[in-house]
């Protein structure tokens, strides 16, 4: 912010880096409210050697970026009986670029698993967490990624770990009622969700991180 005081005009390459800066910070409130303090603050100093219009300009451009990712946030949903989950799923994995989480009861569907051997072909880091009972079923393809170098980890508990949710370079979750399975395509009233909400991302990543670490 202080170096885009210099003229008092965001040029086009100060928006792109000050905007990179802010999104980090999007969805916390605390930090939003530090930033947007500042801004107010360096804004408010500057007015008697710059004049208010051209300061306050200054001020809005800087408050609508940092809140414009907020305005981006996306959600879409999708169901089964139908290919629509299995679909999405699958680009999921294939528009993955670095990391990719999965904390799934089970996985059967070889069609999602090619994704996930694509994936992992082309440098994508994948965790795996599973339930440790489903993964013994046949036609479990848990055993089949771990050989393949894909790391995985099974729970401990007696209960089952049933969750069904994946995150993508950590800004983008999936998540719903669906197992990835042929089954719950072809056969189960199913859904999943797929959102950009920086909330929800930060939530599902912290307990996927919880339980990866306890399953060491």
């Amino acid at each position: 912010m202080e170096e885009s005081l210099e003229d008092f005009a965001l040029s086009r390459s100060e928006k792109k880096e000050l905007k990179v800066h802010l999104a980090a910070i999007v969805g916390n409130t605390t930090e939003q409210a530090k930033a947007r303090q500042l801004a107010f603050k360096l804004a408010q100093g500057a007015i008697s050697e710059f004049g208010q219009i051209t300061a306050l300009d200054w001020l809005q451009g800087v408050i609508k970026l940092l809140y414009a990712s907020e305005n981006e946030i996306k959600a879409s949903a999708f169901f089964s009986p139908g290919d629509d989950c299995l679909h999405r799923i699958r680009r999921l994995i294939s528009e993955s670029r670095k990391t990719l989480d999965i904390c799934v009861f089970t996985i059967t569907d070889n069609r999602i698993v090619q994704r996930l051997e694509e994936a992992q072909a082309r440098g994508v880091q994948i965790r795996i967490i599973s339930d440790d009972d489903k993964s013994m079923d046949l036609g479990s393809d848990l055993a089949h990624l771990s050989k393949a170098g894909i790391n995985c980890r099974l729970d401990r508990t007696t209960a089952h770990m049933h969750h069904k949710f994946a995150i993508a370079d950590q800004d983008l979750l999936l998540t719903g009622s669906y197992n990835w399975t042929r089954s719950a395509a072809t056969e189960n009233d199913e859904n999943i969700v797929v959102t950009n909400n920086p909330r929800l991302v930060r939530s599902f990543a912290g307990k996927f991180e919880e339980m990866w670490h306890k399953l060491d």
